[in-house]
């Protein structure tokens, strides 16, 4: 799992699917823990004859929160069936990008084959690197 900034050497490679944790859609801005919107993107790739196809937005998608007892809400991700719920919800995706996240829902995500990376940086900028490094492999 990278921790690193947006300059990170680590951000993957031939990935084809990412999910950004972002409220806006243009910035990676929430805790995993914290998120109610993940950002869906196909990533985009250099097709064989040289031209370049963009990444795409896919969809937005809804992480609802369950309130913690006496209706203060709680971070979903110390809770087990809603990690599982939200692996679920992203199993499409090779990768999930966060501004933070713990170390036991990160062990939790790895164990199911994500990647975890977190960082706070603008969503095109980490799409524009990941698509360079998936035309050098």
């Amino acid at each position: 799992m990278c921790r690193c900034s947006e300059n990170c050497p680590e951000l993957p490679t031939l990935f084809r699917r990412v999910a950004f944790a972002s409220s806006d859609g243009s910035f990676i801005d929430y805790h995993f823990g914290r998120a109610t919107t993940f950002f869906i993107y196909d990533v985009g790739f250099t097709a064989p004859d040289g031209q370049p196809v963009p990444s795409a937005l896919i969809e937005k998608r809804r992480c609802y929160r369950i309130p913690g007892q006496g209706g203060v809400e709680q971070s979903v991700a110390h809770h087990r069936e809603e990690l599982e719920r939200i692996a679920e919800l992203l199993k499409d995706c090779d990768a999930i990008f966060v501004v933070r996240i713990g170390p036991a829902p990160a062990d939790f995500l790895i164990d199911r084959g994500f990647r975890v990376f977190q960082m706070e940086a603008r969503i095109d900028r980490v799409l524009e690197e990941i698509m360079k490094e998936n035309s050098t492999r």
